[in-house]
């Protein structure tokens, strides 16, 4: 019976791949390198695939900008995994596409990011001119490096990014996904298979039920108090603009986002520690998640926070 359930994880995965819309998702519009990347050396370092293009992204920046005022050590991380704007792709098998990209780029020996070069660049190019290209590129002419990248470009294969996430400094990875429970869009099937997948492959599994705002929600709101008498709206979380579902609406009325994004630092920062609290009140564990309201994700931060403590 073991073996079937681990033939069925392999076997969704390959069904996964071959439907994928795009095998080349690690990208990023505005990608940056973090200035502490050269400073602090990370041993431990949480690579997050999220379902959103932006607030969970902003979130989770925020928290690893903000580590030292989280109480959690500089050599404990989380890295959100990024695509490209254009990239909507965001049902939860996605998710775990995304993820495995990042897989495979951090199992990659130190000298074999060429073996990531799609092949037929290496036959235009020739394997000198890419390892060049990788390893001291002020060797070729701005016209050879500009007329390269963005030929890669062109096949959604961002080689800056995904060289960054190939040579973080290696320590302890922990893959991770998060997924709403969206039960407009997400059928019960398809989080079970994910979770099931997960489990089988050692990544951890986060969920927010109905939503990630539910998580930013508990920042701003005692909500087992607040929302007592409206817990099935929240559970609902239905549409009520081209905007906003409800508990979106609930978040955004009382944190005031706006143009410039979550504004982390001022609206969430200060009350994490209390939003961990509150989610402990709700649903926690993977299976309880996929029909009651709640989010496991204190369960990350808890982790960067105790993580080498003594260190």
């Amino acid at each position: 019976m073991e073996d079937m359930e681990q033939y069925h994880c392999y076997h969704l995965i390959l069904i996964w791949r071959s439907n994928m819309v795009n095998k080349y998702r690690l990208a990023s519009t505005s990608f940056e390198r973090k200035e502490e990347d050269e400073k602090v050396e990370r041993k431990k370092i949480y690579f997050l695939s999220v379902e959103g293009n932006l607030t969970e992204k902003q979130y989770f920046e925020g928290v690893s900008a903000n580590r030292n005022e989280l109480g959690i050590k500089g050599i404990v991380d989380v890295e959100v995994l990024k695509r490209a704007s254009s990239d909507n792709n965001s049902a939860p098998k996605y998710v775990v596409e995304l993820l495995e990209e990042c897989v495979r780029l951090r199992e990659l020996g130190v000298e074999s990011f060429t073996e990531d070069i799609p092949k037929e660049f290496i036959e235009k190019y020739g394997m000198t001119f890419v390892k060049v290209f990788l390893k001291n590129p002020d060797k070729l002419t701005r016209k050879q490096r500009n007329c390269f990248i963005t030929e890669l470009q062109k096949i959604g294969y961002d080689i800056k990014y995904r060289k960054h996430i190939h040579t973080i400094q290696k320590g302890e990875d922990e893959f991770c996904v998060l997924i709403d429970k969206d039960r407009h869009t997400h059928s019960l099937n398809n989080l079970k298979e994910v979770m099931d997948y997960c489990r089988e492959k050692g990544y951890q599994c986060y969920i927010a039920n109905p939503c990630f705002e539910f998580w930013l929600l508990l920042h701003l709101s005692d909500v087992k108090t607040e929302y007592k008498e409206k817990m099935d709206e929240i559970k609902e979380n239905r549409k009520i603009s081209n905007n906003h579902t409800y508990v979106s609406r609930e978040v955004s009325e009382k944190a005031h986002h706006g143009k410039g994004g979550i504004n982390f630092k001022d609206n969430y920062l200060p009350y994490v520690r209390d939003a961990m609290e509150r989610a402990k009140e709700f649903a926690s564990d993977e299976e309880s998640l996929i029909e009651q309201v709640g989010c496991n994700l204190w369960k990350l931060l808890e982790m960067m926070m105790q993580y080498n403590i003594d260190v």
